[in-house]
């Protein structure tokens, strides 16, 4: 897993893209903003505001209504440059997250 400061370099002022585990269809990008802000925009073009922090090697978000606007944490598993796993800080798989809007590749093979 990836240590308290590559998770904040990974998230802190980016663009995330989000992709599911399974099908590697795109699901959703977020915009991590420097004050702690983040908008998440679903594949449907669906948008939302929430907030994001850190607390040791995870991160945490909250938004208004999506997974019932409850705050859930993560640990990342690094997969390769701007490349990540996200798991829930329960050990659930949640998204693949990507610097890019497309995944690699070897992801996308069947």
């Amino acid at each position: 897993m990836m240590n308290e400061k590559d998770v904040r370099r990974f998230i802190a002022g980016r663009r995330v893209f989000n992709f599911d585990p399974e099908t590697r269809a795109f699901a959703a990008e977020v915009e991590y903003r420097a004050d702690g802000s983040c908008a998440l925009r679903f594949a449907t073009g669906e948008t939302e505001a929430g907030v994001y922090g850190f607390e040791g090697d995870s991160y945490w978000t909250r938004y208004e209504a999506f997974r019932g606007g409850a705050r859930h944490a993560f640990r990342l598993e690094p997969l390769g440059p701007g490349l990540a796993q996200a798991w829930f800080t329960t050990g659930a798989r949640a998204f693949l997250q990507s610097h890019t809007p497309e995944l690699p590749e070897r992801f996308t093979r069947s």
